[in-house]
C-alpha cells in the first residue's frame, strides 16, 4: 500500500518525527488512548500506564521508539517499538495505531516499514508483536501477516477473561 496520491512527496515522510518533548509525549499518549486510535476501548490498566508512560521514555532512553505523525496540529498515526530487555538483536513493536479517519493512506505501511529499516540499521535479528483475539483486531492481524510476521501461538483469557493475546514473531 502506497501513500495517498497527494501524499507521495517528501512532506508526507516529513510528518513523521521522534517524540522531543514532554508536550509532544504527552499528545501521543492522549492519542493512543483516545477514541478514533484503536477500536477496542477497553485496556487494562497496565496497558494505560504504558500508554502514558512510553512515550515519555522514548525521550530519554535509546532503547524506547516512538514516532508519530500530525496533520493540522493533531497526532494522527503512532508507533512504539523498543529494543528487548535480552538486549541480543531482539525488537518488540509495543503499539501502533492510526486514526480511523486517517487510514488506508499510507501511514501504517510507512511506519512498520521504516520500523523494519531502522531495526536492521541497529543489526536487529527480529522483532515480535502481539494483538487481542477480538474481531475488532482481525485487520492488525492481517496486516501483520501480509508484512511477514508468523503467528506463533495464542493465550486464552490473557487481557480480560474470554480476551487472548495473540504473538506474533519476524525474522529480519
Amino acid at each position: 500500500m502506497a501513500p495517498a496520491s497527494n501524499s507521495t512527496d517528501a512532506s508526507f515522510y516529513d510528518q513523521f518525527k521522534s517524540i522531543a518533548n514532554t508536550v509532544e509525549a504527552a499528545q501521543v499518549s492522549e492519542f493512543l488512548l483516545g477514541e478514533y486510535c484503536f477500536d477496542d476501548q477497553l485496556f487494562t490498566p497496565g496497558e494505560k500506564h504504558l500508554m502514558l508512560v512510553m512515550p515519555l521514555r522514548s525521550i530519554l532512553e535509546h532503547d524506547v521508539i516512538c514516532w508519530y505523525a500530525e496533520e493540522a496540529g493533531k497526532v494522527v498515526a503512532a508507533i512504539i517499538f523498543v529494543e528487548n530487555e535480552l538486549r541480543c538483536g531482539g525488537f518488540r513493536l509495543e503499539y501502533f495505531g492510526v486514526h480511523r479517519a486517517y487510514r488506508h493512506r499510507g501511514y501504517g505501511t510507512y511506519m512498520l516499514k521504516r520500523m523494519f529499516q531502522y531495526c536492521n540499521e541497529q543489526n536487529g535479528r527480529y522483532i515480535e508483536t502481539y494483538t487481542s483475539d477480538l474481531p475488532e483486531y482481525a485487520k492488525s492481524r492481517q496486516l501483520f501477516e501480509y508484512f511477514g510476521f508468523q503467528f506463533m501461538c495464542h493465550l486464552p483469557h490473557y487481557y480480560f477473561p474470554g480476551e487472548g493475546k495473540m504473538v506474533y514473531y519476524k525474522l529480519l
